[in-house]
């Protein structure tokens, strides 16, 4: 379901004013240098995809998140990537005051895509946009403020330092020592709370940066396998096609 805001001339003075709502679709690859007109909260309802803040770069995958101010430069890309979305204005104040900056990345709480097919239902039916705007306000700000107060879990920190440090040789004993664990409760709790182990997590991440590379990046298929951490040219064609289904030769062609 999608609603789309037709009545966008009270936006200037009403508290929020709910642009477009999406509970589910394939998401298109986005390109925004001048970033978007209006404040975006996305999240993965399927898949994995590639989000790109300034220099900055990241996964995002199924229950994960991320809001993004108004007008800040960020993309974002997948393969059999699905996301719901919500699009909105807004004072900049609320967020400088709440201490969010350009954008905030988050797991989705268990309500949220439920919420959303509620507040769908809103819009789409015998509503005016002050009801629209009211129902939008709470909707937006009681996400938010859910999002602010979770505590971040241990494998969020795990998974941070495998997108820091996926280019570079990483084992369980590396990131159990990081946080005086021993790898099986480490690998445990991960489990646990992510639903996938740490090193299909970080083969993951490899594998979709290798495909950026493969894309946009002239180097030989040896060189983006050891840009990605792959310690061999053969272990990364491997992986690689147990991944995505094709070589990193094969895939590099369709894009030529």
């Amino acid at each position: 379901m999608v609603f789309t805001e037709i009545e966008k001339e009270a936006f200037s003075w009403l508290p929020l004013g709910l642009n477009t709502l999406c509970d589910f679709t394939k998401q298109n690859a986005i390109v925004r240098p001048e970033g978007f007109a209006y404040h975006q909260i996305l999240w993965v309802r399927k898949g994995v995809g590639t989000y790109r803040v300034g220099n900055e770069s990241f996964l995002l995958s199924e229950g994960e998140g991320v809001f993004m101010r108004a007008h800040v430069s960020h993309s974002y890309d997948g393969e059999d990537f699905y996301t719901a979305w919500c699009t909105f204005s807004m004072s900049e104040a609320f967020f400088d005051g709440i201490g969010i900056g350009d954008y905030l990345r988050f797991r989705i709480p268990p309500e949220l895509n439920t919420e959303t097919e509620h507040l769908i239902k809103l819009a789409n039916g015998k509503s005016d946009i002050i009801t629209r705007s009211t129902a939008g306000y709470a909707y937006v700000t009681e996400l938010l403020s859910s999002v602010l107060s979770q505590k971040e879990k241990l494998s969020d920190k795990i998974y941070r330092i495998l997108e820091q440090g996926y280019s570079k040789p990483l084992s369980l004993l590396d990131i159990s020592e990081k946080f005086g664990m021993d790898r099986f409760s480490l690998c445990h709790i991960y489990k646990q709370e992510r639903h996938s182990t740490i090193m299909d997590d970080l083969n993951r991440i490899r594998i979709n940066k290798a495909k950026q590379l493969l894309k946009y990046n002239i180097a030989s298929v040896n060189e983006i396998g050891q840009m990605c951490g792959f310690e061999s040219s053969s272990y990364f064609c491997k992986r690689f096609r147990e991944t995505i289904g094709c070589t990193p030769t094969e895939y590099r062609n369709k894009y030529l």
